[in-house]
């Protein structure tokens, strides 16, 4: 029950802090309509929103991971990976697949329509996206489908502290290097691993929560000392600012297991349309979700004049992106399992 909370809030999380940039800039493509924020009011306004969104990227992504991990623990336990080549098509399917398809016939061309590729030509932005060169979502996808590999040889029933310090060593390793394609699933193993062995303990974790009702109020306040510290001390060193995000990635995803326990007792939450909608398309939705952005700046740039440049201007297209590619991505969703019933697997 809490880990259908727990995927939706991530789901909640990622549109969240998806729906405040204004810039994005790589070699392979980008947009930049920061430059044209009006005034020193709403210069602040959006540094101040942008700061929230930096907070919510320490963990929404490592939980995400360790959410799989958990998953894949389950998974193991019960014998289901008992070959390499039954995970690698299982997962090809679930992953790859979908990451080749929504990157060559959705991604790009909604990018290509938002002029995202205005500054690259298109085999360029192509190989950007597809070898993650460029600002690609999709990049989860690809990341997670190296990480079950992995796992497979290095996560067992019996896997204990040495297979952490392997893949935390991984983990550093992974600051040093530069191709994405290389770098994602290293860095993200550890969090996969993490989940893999908290959901090894999870029910004594749950037992422990029961007995400490005030307990959600504490990590809180610790959660916002331990960001404002690290936005001092980042000021000075930049390598322990490194070192606090870590604590932050473990720390927010924690925290936000914890929300999402005490939430499970809440039934009548979980039984919305709304609810059970997230849940059952969240792939989906996070899928389709992240390029509407993009064409939602598009069109209110191209129509609005300098509204979104304003203090409400930014308030209200946070608002309006976070709204809109949460029920357009939903949408899609849907709309792609009735147009092609055959292929739903692709955004299961």
């Amino acid at each position: 029950m809490e880990y259908n909370n727990l995927k939706v809030i991530a789901i909640l999380l990622v549109l969240l802090s998806h729906s405040t940039y204004y810039t994005i800039m790589t070699n392979f493509g980008g947009i930049n309509y920061e430059q044209w924020l009006l005034n020193d009011n709403s210069i602040f306004l959006y540094k101040a929103i942008d700061k929230f969104r930096e907070v919510i990227y320490y963990f929404h992504m490592p939980l995400f991971m360790a959410i799989s991990g958990a998953f894949f623990q389950m998974q193991v336990k019960k014998n289901k990976w008992v070959n390499l080549s039954s995970l690698i098509l299982a997962k090809s399917k679930r992953l790859m697949i979908p990451f080749i398809i929504f990157t060559l016939f959705y991604t790009i061309p909604v990018k290509y329509i938002s002029n995202y590729f205005s500054h690259t030509d298109m085999i360029s932005a192509v190989v950007g996206q597809l070898f993650l060169l460029g600002n690609s979502h999709l990049w989860y996808l690809y990341a997670l489908f190296i990480i079950f590999i992995i796992a497979f040889f290095v996560l067992r029933k019996d896997s204990g502290i040495w297979v952490l310090l392997f893949v935390g060593l991984l983990h550093l390793i992974s600051y040093k290097i530069e191709i994405t394609l290389i770098k994602a699933p290293l860095q993200f193993l550890f969090y996969f691993a993490l989940g893999f062995t908290f959901e090894q303990k999870r029910e004594v974790y749950n037992k422990f929560l029961d007995n400490k009702k005030n307990l959600i109020g504490i990590l809180m306040l610790g959660f916002i000392l331990i960001t404002l510290f690290n936005w001092q001390i980042k000021k000075y060193s930049n390598f322990s600012s490194k070192l606090i995000v870590e604590i932050l990635a473990v720390y927010g995803s924690l925290l936000t297991y914890t929300i999402a326990y005490y939430l499970s007792k809440c039934t009548k939450l979980m039984n919305t349309k709304l609810y059970q909608l997230i849940l059952e398309n969240g792939l989906g939705i996070y899928i389709f979700s992240d390029t509407l952005n993009y064409l939602i700046l598009y069109v209110v740039f191209n129509v609005g004049g300098d509204f979104m440049f304003t203090s409400y201007g930014i308030i209200l297209m946070g608002i309006i992106r976070f709204i809109g590619t949460l029920y357009l991505g939903l949408g899609l969703t849907i709309l792609f399992k009735k147009l092609f019933p055959n292929y739903q697997w692709l955004v299961n």
